[in-house]
């Protein structure tokens, strides 16, 4: 890496002093002491929960919400409110569409840093639970985060096509008997698929298969 180095720099070196008129004079090398200016950046990309654009939000409002805020994405918003409500989506009632923007916003995976969560230490055993700090601890712990065997597809599956809002909601929000059952699952979990084993260690996860 330094004789690449080296010659890169010698390399550029010698343009700069052949140049156009063959001539070696007035060569100067500027070596700066300070850092550069701060750099301003443009924000191109932005993914919060899985799955939340994809399933809620059509393909060419996607560059407005990764251009945006997670905590002011008006576009993602309105896009779960419609799709929740839209006969031509979920079909759901206002309530359990209200219940699933309130859950989803701000577009931020929660994890409450105070709670102490038993099975952190073991290999296979759950330690945060996804959307469980939105939810009251209501899938699996009130730790939140993600775990990294979370099936969050499923969950998310669940939440927008199946019964989890009422079930959670423990009969504060009724059923509304719209469910679709075969959106709620996507049967790669629960003994339904071949998983990942997970060990203690980085990288954490088995060899891909």
């Amino acid at each position: 890496m330094r004789r690449f180095l080296k010659s890169l720099i010698l390399g550029a070196g010698l343009l700069a002093a052949v140049g156009c008129n063959g001539t070696t004079s007035n060569i100067i090398v500027n070596h700066p002491t300070a850092p550069p200016a701060a750099a301003q950046y443009q924000q191109i990309e932005r993914l919060g929960r899985p799955a939340i654009k994809e399933a809620f939000q059509n393909w060419q409002a996607h560059d407005q919400t990764n251009r945006s805020a997670p905590t002011n994405d008006t576009a993602l918003m309105t896009a779960v409110s419609t799709f929740m409500t839209s006969p031509a989506g979920a079909n759901r009632s206002a309530a359990i569409a209200s219940f699933v923007s309130t859950v989803l916003f701000p577009d931020e995976i929660a994890a409450d840093l105070s709670q102490t969560v038993a099975g952190c230490g073991a290999a296979n055993a759950p330690c945060g639970a996804y959307l469980g700090a939105e939810t009251g601890g209501a899938t699996g712990s009130t730790f939140g985060g993600r775990w990294l065997n979370d099936d969050t597809i499923k969950t998310s599956l669940g939440v927008i096509f199946g019964p989890t809002v009422p079930a959670l909601s423990a009969g504060t929000i009724p059923d509304d008997g719209k469910e679709s059952w075969c959106l709620t699952d996507h049967n790669l979990s629960s003994g339904e698929g071949t998983f990942q084993s997970y060990s203690n260690t980085f990288p954490y996860v088995n060899t891909p298969y």
